[in-house]
C-alpha cells in the first residue's frame, strides 16, 4: 500500500495542530516520523487510523483518494495503529485482549479463550514476536514491553498493509529491540507499509529506510533514505558539539578535585506505563551542576521516579550514596535497587532537596495551604514564622493561608524552591526547573543554582530544556532509556 497525504491540516479552536501537510510512505519501507512533543507526531497518526478528520487535505491510498470516519474504515483499508499506550482490559488475560482486540472471539464464550484454542496464525506470530509473554497472564501483572506485544499482535491479526506504531521501544530493551525491527524489516520485505513515530534519532537511523520530521505542527524535512538524512545534517551534528565546547566556562576551581555524592549504576527500571530506563550511569559531584538531556519519551519521567525515590517497584542497578558530614568524615552508602528500593524518605534525611516536574500533586497539592505546603517537611519551630520566610525568600506576594490551586506556575516554582532552599540541602534534584518560567525568572534561577555549586551543593538536574549548559560539569544526554556522557569539563580541558 502506497499512501500519500496531500496538504492535510487539522484546526482546532485555539490552535492548528498540523499545517499542508505533504508527504508519501510508499510500500515496503520502514518510515520513521521524527518530532518532539507537540509536533504533531501522534495527530497525523490518528488523521491516517482514522481517529480524527483532518480539517483541509486528502489521503490518497494507491492512487485513489480515501476518507475515514471512524478507525473502523481505516481497518477495512488495511491501516492499523499500535498505540503507546494501548487500550487494554486489565482483568483479562493477555490471550483474551488479543482475541478481543483482534476480532477473532466474536461470539466465543470466555472458556472458549483457553492456551489450546489459540488460532494457528497466533501462534505463529508470538512464536516470531514475544515468545516469552505469558498468553495466561493478567494484563494487570503484566510490565509495558508484554502490553505493548498484546497490542502488536492483536494489530498483526488484522493482516495490515499499513502499520502504524507509536513510540514501539519505549519500553523495550536492545535485544527487545533489535528483534522488533529484525521482524519488521522482514514484514515491510512482503509488501506492508510500516510508520514507526519515535523520538529516538538513533533508532531512526539505525533501522529506518526513510525519515520525517514534524515541527510544530509542520514538515520540516522529508529523507528518502538514511544517508540523505545523514549528509544533510552532518554538518548540524558537527557544530552542536563544537557550541558544546565553546559553550564550557571554568566555574569552579578544581572540578577534578570535587567529591563524589551520588551515583546511578547500571540501573534499570521498568515500570507498566511509562518507557523503560536501561542500564542507566549518572555520577554528581559536590559543587558541581550534572544535567540529563532528553524528551519525555526517552524515559526521563522514569529517570525521575527512581532518581528521586519515587519508583513504586523494584528496580536493577545501584545506587551510591556519599553522606558528607564534615570535610573529614565521609560515608558511602550502596543501595542494590534490587533488595532495597531508593526512597524519597531516604534522600530527605539525608539532606536532598526534591523539586519534581509535576509541581501540582507531587511537589504540592492544590488542596493544601500554602503554610503547609512550605513547612511540610520542617518539624520544628514556628511553622508561620518559617513559612513567612520562605515566602520572602521567594520574593512572592502572598499570605500564607491562601490556597495553593490560588498561585500561578511562576508562584509555585520559586516557592517550592525556597522550600527545598531552606535547609541548606547537600544534593539538589531538580526535575525540570526552567519548566513554567519566563526569560528573566530562568536566568535568575539559574544564576542561584550556579551559586549553589559555588557553595558546596551538589545539582542533579533532570530535564535541562533552557537550562545554559555552559555552567554544568558534566552533561548526559538520555535516549531510548539509556544515559550517555556527552561532555565533562574535566576531561574537556
Amino acid at each position: 500500500m502506497n499512501i500519500t497525504l496531500n496538504n492535510i491540516s487539522k484546526k482546532y479552536l485555539l490552535k492548528e495542530a498540523l499545517k499542508d501537510i505533504s508527504v508519501t510512505f510508499s510500500e515496503k519501507k520502514i518510515h520513521a516520523l521524527l518530532g518532539e512533543n507537540g509536533a504533531g507526531k501522534s495527530t497525523l497518526a490518528s488523521i491516517l487510523s482514522g481517529s480524527i478528520q483532518p480539517s483541509s487535505g486528502e489521503i490518497i491510498i494507491d492512487g485513489k483518494k480515501a476518507v475515514f470516519s471512524s478507525p473502523k474504515d481505516a481497518i477495512e483499508k488495511g491501516i492499523v495503529i499500535v498505540q503507546q499506550r494501548p487500550l487494554l482490559a486489565s482483568a483479562l488475560t493477555a490471550l483474551e485482549n488479543i482475541l478481543l482486540n483482534s476480532g477473532l472471539n466474536s461470539g466465543q464464550t470466555h472458556t472458549l479463550m483457553l492456551l489450546d484454542k489459540v488460532p494457528k496464525k497466533l501462534e505463529t506470530l508470538h512464536s516470531k514476536y514475544a515468545p516469552e509473554l505469558p498468553l495466561n497472564a493478567l494484563v494487570k501483572d503484566l510490565g509495558g514491553n508484554y502490553r505493548f506485544y498484546v497490542s502488536l499482535l492483536s494489530a498483526m491479526l488484522k493482516n495490515p498493509s499499513l502499520l502504524i506504531l507509536d513510540e514501539p521501544s519505549a519500553f523495550l530493551d536492545m535485544n527487545e529491540r533489535k528483534k522488533l525491527y529484525e521482524n519488521l524489516k522482514q514484514e515491510a520485505e512482503k509488501g506492508c507499509n510500516i510508520i514507526v513515530i519515535t523520538h529516538s534519532t538513533a533508532e531512526a537511523e539505525l533501522y529506518a529506510d526513510s525519515i520525517t520530521i514534524l515541527q510544530k505542527g509542520q514538515l520540516k524535512s522529508f529523507f528518502a533514505s538514511v544517508q540523505e538524512y545523514k549528509r544533510a545534517n552532518s554538518y548540524i551534528i558537527n557544530s552542536v558539539k563544537n557550541d558544546k565546547k565553546e559553550r564550557i566556562t571554568n566555574n569552579y576551581d578544581n572540578p577534578k578535585e570535587s567529591s563524589l555524592c551520588f551515583e546511578l549504576c547500571n540501573v534499570s527500571y521498568k515500570p507498566k506505563n511509562r518507557p523503560a530506563l536501561l542500564n542507566t550511569n549518572i555520577k554528581v559531584f559536590y559543587s558541581q551542576i550534572t544535567a540529563i538531556t532528553g524528551m519525555k519519551e526517552a524515559a526521563m519521567e522514569t529517570l525521575e521516579d527512581v532518581a528521586t525515590g519515587m519508583a513504586i517497584s523494584r528496580a536493577r542497578g545501584y545506587v551510591v550514596f556519599n553522606l558528607k558530614h564534615s570535610e573529614n568524615a565521609e560515608s558511602f552508602v550502596k543501595i542494590n535497587l534490587s533488595k532495597r528500593p531508593l526512597t524519597t524518605r531516604f534522600l530527605r534525611k539525608n539532606n536532598t532537596a526534591i523539586v519534581s516536574s509535576d509541581r501540582i500533586f507531587r511537589a504540592s497539592n492544590p488542596n493544601l495551604n500554602i503554610l503547609q505546603m512550605l513547612t511540610s517537611y520542617i518539624r520544628k519551630g514556628n511553622l508561620e514564622q518559617i513559612a513567612k520566610e520562605m515566602i520572602k525568600n521567594a520574593d512572592v506576594n502572598i499570605d500564607p493561608y491562601e490556597k495553593c490551586k490560588n498561585l500561578s506556575g511562576g508562584m509555585t516554582q520559586r516557592l517550592i524552591f525556597a522550600r527545598e532552599l531552606y535547609n541548606q540541602p547537600s544534593l539538589m534534584i531538580l526535575c525540570n526547573p526552567m519548566q513554567g518560567l519566563d526569560v528573566q525568572a530562568q536566568g535568575l534561577l539559574a544564576y542561584k543554582i550556579a551559586n549553589l555549586a559555588k557553595k558546596g551543593c551538589a545539582i542533579l538536574i533532570i530535564g535541562a530544556a533552557d537550562f545554559p549548559l555552559s555552567l554544568c560539569s558534566r552533561v548526559y544526554e538520555l535516549e531510548s532509556g539509556s544515559t550517555h556522557l556527552a561532555f565533562d569539563i574535566s576531561k574537556e580541558r
